[in-house]
Protein backbone atom coordinates (compact mmCIF):
# COMPACT_ATOMS: atom_id res chain seq x y z
CA UNK A 1 0.00 0.00 0.00
CA UNK A 2 2.50 2.72 0.92
CA UNK A 3 5.88 3.22 2.45
CA UNK A 4 7.15 5.23 5.77
CA UNK A 5 7.34 8.61 4.18
CA UNK A 6 4.42 8.81 1.62
CA UNK A 7 2.14 7.40 5.04
CA UNK A 8 4.20 9.98 7.02
CA UNK A 9 3.59 12.63 4.90
CA UNK A 10 -0.67 11.90 4.50
CA UNK A 11 -0.28 11.99 8.45
CA UNK A 12 1.34 15.18 8.63
CA UNK A 13 -0.81 16.97 6.13
CA UNK A 14 -3.83 16.54 8.81
CA UNK A 15 -2.15 18.89 11.56
CA UNK A 16 -3.93 21.95 11.37
CA UNK A 17 -0.82 24.40 11.41
CA UNK A 18 0.12 23.07 7.77
CA UNK A 19 -1.86 25.15 5.85
CA UNK A 20 -3.36 22.75 3.14
CA UNK A 21 -2.87 25.80 0.73
CA UNK A 22 0.80 25.56 0.85
CA UNK A 23 2.87 22.86 -1.20
CA UNK A 24 3.97 19.61 0.83
CA UNK A 25 6.65 18.10 -1.10
CA UNK A 26 8.47 14.34 -0.53
CA UNK A 27 12.16 14.89 -1.08
CA UNK A 28 12.20 18.27 -2.89
CA UNK A 29 12.03 21.96 -1.30
CA UNK A 30 10.47 24.21 -4.13
CA UNK A 31 11.38 28.30 -4.23
CA UNK A 32 7.92 28.84 -3.02
CA UNK A 33 7.82 31.52 -0.14
CA UNK A 34 5.93 29.01 1.90
CA UNK A 35 6.56 25.40 1.01
CA UNK A 36 6.60 22.45 3.03
CA UNK A 37 8.79 19.00 1.97
CA UNK A 38 9.47 15.69 3.90
CA UNK A 39 12.61 13.94 3.19
CA UNK A 40 14.00 10.22 5.02
CA UNK A 41 17.43 11.22 6.21
CA UNK A 42 18.10 7.19 7.34
CA UNK A 43 16.95 4.35 8.43
CA UNK A 44 17.55 1.35 9.83
CA UNK A 45 16.59 -2.40 10.59
CA UNK A 46 16.80 -4.97 13.66
CA UNK A 47 15.23 -8.07 15.06
CA UNK A 48 13.50 -8.38 18.03
CA UNK A 49 13.85 -11.28 20.04
CA UNK A 50 10.76 -12.83 18.60
CA UNK A 51 12.24 -12.38 15.07
CA UNK A 52 9.90 -9.24 13.91
CA UNK A 53 11.71 -6.38 11.81
CA UNK A 54 11.83 -3.34 14.03
CA UNK A 55 12.73 -0.05 11.75
CA UNK A 56 13.56 3.49 12.50
CA UNK A 57 12.75 5.87 10.00
CA UNK A 58 14.86 9.20 10.49
CA UNK A 59 12.82 11.66 8.80
CA UNK A 60 13.36 16.06 8.23
CA UNK A 61 10.55 18.05 8.07
CA UNK A 62 11.10 21.13 5.93
CA UNK A 63 9.85 24.14 5.65
CA UNK A 64 10.63 27.08 3.71
CA UNK A 65 8.86 30.48 5.43
CA UNK A 66 9.02 34.52 5.13
CA UNK A 67 12.30 35.69 7.48
CA UNK A 68 13.84 38.81 8.20
CA UNK A 69 14.06 42.23 10.37
CA UNK A 70 10.58 41.65 10.99
CA UNK A 71 10.52 39.83 14.51
CA UNK A 72 6.88 39.13 14.44
CA UNK A 73 7.68 37.55 11.23
CA UNK A 74 10.30 35.60 12.34
CA UNK A 75 8.25 34.57 15.90
CA UNK A 76 5.52 33.14 13.49
CA UNK A 77 7.90 30.50 12.14
CA UNK A 78 9.08 29.52 15.02
CA UNK A 79 5.83 28.78 17.17
CA UNK A 80 4.82 26.67 13.56
CA UNK A 81 7.45 24.51 14.62
CA UNK A 82 6.85 24.69 18.14
CA UNK A 83 2.92 23.97 17.34
CA UNK A 84 4.15 21.08 14.91
CA UNK A 85 6.59 19.52 17.70
CA UNK A 86 3.18 19.65 20.17
CA UNK A 87 0.69 18.05 17.65
CA UNK A 88 3.19 15.07 17.07
CA UNK A 89 3.81 14.40 20.79
CA UNK A 90 -0.09 14.29 21.34
CA UNK A 91 -0.74 12.39 18.67
CA UNK A 92 2.33 9.71 19.89
CA UNK A 93 0.35 10.12 23.36
CA UNK A 94 -2.82 9.32 22.20
CA UNK A 95 -1.31 6.33 19.45
CA UNK A 96 -2.36 8.41 16.89
CA UNK A 97 -0.03 7.46 14.20
CA UNK A 98 0.90 7.05 10.06
CA UNK A 99 -1.01 4.35 8.68
CA UNK A 100 -1.08 2.27 5.60
CA UNK A 101 2.55 1.32 5.61
CA UNK A 102 3.60 -1.87 4.55
CA UNK A 103 3.23 -5.24 6.75
CA UNK A 104 4.41 -2.66 10.11
CA UNK A 105 1.97 -0.34 12.47
CA UNK A 106 4.07 2.30 14.33
CA UNK A 107 5.31 1.58 17.41
CA UNK A 108 6.32 5.52 18.80
CA UNK A 109 7.16 8.96 16.78
CA UNK A 110 8.95 11.64 18.52
CA UNK A 111 10.72 14.72 17.49
CA UNK A 112 13.81 16.73 17.95
CA UNK A 113 15.19 20.00 17.03
CA UNK A 114 11.93 21.90 16.32
CA UNK A 115 12.54 25.21 14.41
CA UNK A 116 16.41 24.86 13.47
CA UNK A 117 17.08 27.45 10.87
CA UNK A 118 19.16 26.18 8.31
CA UNK A 119 19.53 28.77 5.39
CA UNK A 120 18.30 31.95 5.63
CA UNK A 121 18.08 34.71 2.65
CA UNK A 122 17.10 38.31 3.17
CA UNK A 123 13.96 37.31 2.52
CA UNK A 124 12.97 33.63 3.48
CA UNK A 125 14.66 31.09 5.73
CA UNK A 126 14.50 27.08 5.72
CA UNK A 127 13.71 25.53 9.10
CA UNK A 128 13.87 21.71 10.24
CA UNK A 129 12.42 19.43 12.18
CA UNK A 130 13.82 15.94 12.69
CA UNK A 131 10.79 13.29 13.29
CA UNK A 132 11.52 9.44 14.30
CA UNK A 133 9.27 6.55 13.52
CA UNK A 134 9.61 3.78 15.20
CA UNK A 135 7.65 0.41 13.24
CA UNK A 136 7.35 -2.95 13.83
CA UNK A 137 6.84 -5.33 11.43
CA UNK A 138 3.02 -7.01 11.72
Amino acid sequence: MGDALTAARTWLRECPLIDKNDRFNVNYLGDRAVEYALTLASETHKEDVCGYDIATYNMVFLARLPFGAHMGTNIASAELFSGLSRWIRAQNRTRRYPTGIDGYHVERVSTSNAGVIVTAGANTAEYQLQIQLILEEA
